[in-house]
């Protein structure tokens, strides 16, 4: 029977992950910025291994998307009223939602995945999660040349508002980020999370105006104020603004604001209560 000796000392022996106040905990996420940027890349190489197009497939999913979408919801149904290029407005919709849903759903589970690393290493774990949403921002960085030259096709012209993309993006990715981290922690401690995100997002997109304008068809001023207060409809909105032109305003930019800043500070402070819970 093994003993511990009488002058060993366990004090410093900690539970795993990182330990520290939120601002040291945030700094080591920094410190490890490499894992942000290599990882992320090994990631796009490896999903499409063995397939004929390789990562062509990131491209050609949303753009089949938009095609089906465009067909059946601008020829055949006909919702395309109030809009003047409707396979630009669809396809910066695709694009955009796909960018979130699937930081989202992939980073959900980016804990649960890993399990082995996170019992075998300290460091935080907040670096899984973030990695999925930089892994589906480097994905989503072709197709938006895609989308630039989908919109220039159809007819749409450069505006000056196209320098403001760079920074909707940024804003995206905390946003992204935010809701991610809220999502990987309740997914580890809540397995049916994995079932419940693909529905949610299935209303989201239904219900963000990523196929019709909502200006055109919701004349209901409290029913407006739901699709104002989904940040997806904000963020879909702004984009369409910037790159189309028309009218945004300004209950939209302060809900996307309000929203941002709440879901990343929430997410990362939430996350990091549940550190040393992940991997058990």
């Amino acid at each position: 029977m093994n003993e511990t000796p009488d002058n060993l000392d366990l004090s410093s022996l900690e539970e795993p992950g990182f330990h520290g106040p939120l601002s040291s905990y945030i700094s080591k996420i920094w410190e490890r910025r490499e894992y942000l940027f290599q990882v992320p890349r090994h990631e796009l190489r490896s999903q499409q291994m063995g397939t004929l197009l390789g990562n062509i497939w990131h491209l050609l999913n949303p753009i089949l998307s938009i095609t089906v979408y465009a067909v059946i919801f601008g020829v055949v149904l006909k919702v395309d009223r109030g809009v003047s290029n409707f396979v630009a407005f669809v396809a910066i919709g695709v694009f955009v939602f796909s960018f979130t849903q699937k930081s989202v759903v992939t980073g959900s589970q980016s804990l649960t995945k890993n399990r082995g690393l996170i019992r075998s290493i300290s460091f935080p774990r907040a670096l899984l999660p973030i990695t999925s949403v930089m892994t589906e921002l480097l994905a989503f960085l072709p197709g938006l040349a895609v989308m630039f030259l989908t919109c220039l096709v159809t007819g749409a012209m450069p505006r000056v508002s196209w320098l403001l993309i760079p920074l909707l993006i940024l804003i995206q990715f905390i946003l992204n980020t935010g809701a991610t981290l809220i999502a990987a922690r309740s997914s580890s401690r809540y397995g049916d999370v994995k079932n419940i995100l693909p529905f949610l997002f299935r209303l989201l997109f239904y219900g963000s105006g990523v196929l019709f304008s909502v200006d055109a068809y919701v004349t209901d001023d409290r029913l407006r104020t739901l699709f104002v207060v989904n940040p997806m409809f904000d963020v879909l909105e702004i984009y369409r603004w910037a790159i189309l032109g028309g009218n945004v305003s300004q209950a939209e930019v302060i809900a996307l604001a309000i929203w941002t800043i709440a879901l990343f500070s929430f997410g990362i402070f939430w996350f990091r209560r549940g550190e040393t819970t992940y991997g058990s």
